[in-house]
């Protein structure tokens, strides 16, 4: 069972291998990430890096036969452990100086999805999520009681210091850094997981969107898949990645316009920034963004890694 070898198998996905089916069906595939939308002007390149190595270690896995689900999980994951982004060992803390971490992950195969939220102990977010989702009760478990829950499935727990900003609440926004992926694997299918400590110095309990069903994640086998950041109260209030993977399902939207429509139309004239990431199913990629900038970036089988955080090298703005 996956809960018995949790710990396990967090050692072997580091070490570039994967658990599951293989996918070999198709030749096509498409992996893309965020590491945040940017509302200033900042150094991204450290990020940048880990985007690119955990896209090139993504891109070895998916050419292999690696699926979709497995992908996106292995990618949050070591963004969570980086500490370079606000998710798992980086997360930013609330108003108390504590982490409170938020994570969701979905299975466009047959819409199966399992997320957390408020966690102050879990190591990794996503990982808890996964384990959520495979025990198949659930979706979505939060706060004290839903750790102790993800706990006793197998997911890895820390103690405060294990979080570089503990006790750091400040009054002053810091740049989000918010994570996600996305992809589209050999068997066709899609897959998408988000992960983020939040906005600097909330309220303790704020829950925003990404671990939440259509808001901050959404994945549809024959349709689309998305991870958000940004202004997540707008990205609930708007069911920002349902939204636009409606556009594509119902109104045959192609994948950029529907983000477009969503970000510009819906969410930047309501007050919000952020950005999406998406690929739909037949392996087009769209990253965009209403705000300053966007740490990104994507691969697919004909194309190298590729990463970005500002207008110029791939996807702008409008």
């Amino acid at each position: 069972m996956r809960s018995a070898l949790a710990v396990l198998g967090i050692a072997v996905l580091s070490a570039g291998a994967w658990a599951g089916d293989v996918c070999t069906a198709h030749g096509n595939f498409a992996v893309a990430v965020h590491g945040g939308a940017q509302s200033k002007v900042r150094d991204g390149s450290q990020e940048l890096a880990i985007m690119k190595a955990a896209l090139t270690e993504a891109r070895t896995d998916l050419k292999n036969g690696a699926s979709a689900l497995d992908t996106v999980e292995k990618l949050v994951r070591t963004f969570e452990d980086s500490g370079a982004f606000n998710t798992g060992k980086g997360a930013i803390a609330n108003q108390a100086g504590q982490v409170e971490t938020d994570a969701s992950i979905m299975d466009g195969n047959g819409l199966r999805a399992g997320a957390v939220a408020s966690m102050t102990a879990v190591k990794n977010p996503v990982v808890a999520a996964r384990l959520v989702m495979d025990a198949n009760r659930h979706v979505l478990v939060v706060g004290d009681r839903g750790q102790a829950y993800v706990q006793g499935l197998g997911a890895a727990m820390v103690t405060p210091d294990y979080f570089v900003n503990t006790g750091k609440a400040k009054l002053e926004p810091k740049p989000h850094g918010t994570v996600g992926a996305v992809v589209l694997d050999r068997c066709g299918h899609l897959a998408a997981a988000t992960s983020t400590g939040g906005f600097d110095a909330k309220v303790p309990g704020r829950v925003g969107d990404s671990p939440l069903v259509g808001d901050g994640v959404y994945a549809a086998d024959g349709v689309a898949a998305f991870s958000s950041t940004g202004h997540g109260e707008f990205f609930i209030r708007f069911n920002a990645a349902k939204d636009a993977a409606d556009r594509i399902a119902y109104a045959k939207t192609p994948l950029k316009k529907a983000m477009k429509i969503e970000l510009f139309d819906v969410l930047k004239k309501a007050g919000a920034e952020g950005g999406m990431i998406g690929i739909d199913a037949k392996g087009n990629v769209a990253l965009n963004y209403n705000s300053v900038g966007m740490l990104r970036g994507y691969a697919t089988d004909r194309e190298e890694p590729v990463v970005a955080q500002y207008e110029g090298t791939m996807g702008t703005k409008r």
